[in-house]
């Protein structure tokens, strides 16, 4: 009887090795990129942005501005890449891609200045927008960007701001222009 008992230990053990070395060789399904993320390949290429700060609570207006981006996917298309330039200087990285369990695209931003912004958005048609808690001279402020995709070379966004409890001040606003 011990001897039946430990042929019948002897083979579950390399029943069940060979059932373990077969899970870790079978291939494993690679993730691939969210529906959402993927809607964002419509910003890669190289993109002229302008436009004009508007009077608001939170300044005169008046101030135009012209710059270039250029958006890449890094390699696995989870992340999209922006470097946003001022003529010929690098003033920006924005890291763009899909939190999937908190179901928003998020938006990064990191400048040459030091500063970070997150923001966190939707994508409703042919609109995104992204909105982030800010402050403005100390006080607690909401802020917003909406881009809305015109055609397959053009986009239009501006930036909003509101005060708690207040309602929203356009503070600047422009277009994209798709270069390649």
């Amino acid at each position: 009887m011990k001897t039946i008992s430990a042929a019948l230990v002897i083979f579950f053990i390399t029943l069940g090795s060979a059932a373990f070395a077969c899970a870790q060789s079978s291939p494993q399904k690679q993730p691939t990129p969210s529906a959402e993320l993927r809607e964002q390949d419509y910003f890669a290429g190289n993109w002229r942005l302008t436009g004009e700060t508007k009077p608001s609570p939170f300044g005169p207006g008046g101030q135009k501005f012209d710059s270039t981006e250029r958006l890449e996917w890094m390699p696995g298309g989870f992340f999209l890449i922006a470097r946003s330039y001022e003529g010929d200087k690098w003033v920006g990285m924005t890291i763009i891609t899909y939190d999937v369990d908190a179901k928003v695209l998020t938006h990064t931003t990191y400048q040459a200045s030091g500063r970070v912004e997150v923001m966190r958005g939707t994508t409703q048609g042919d609109t995104v927008t992204f909105y982030q808690d800010g402050k403005v001279k100390g006080k607690p402020v909401k802020e917003r960007m909406i881009i809305k995709k015109v055609s397959p070379v053009l986009y239009t966004f501006k930036f909003e701001i509101a005060p708690e409890g207040g309602d929203w001040s356009l503070v600047y606003e422009g277009k994209g222009d798709k270069m390649s």
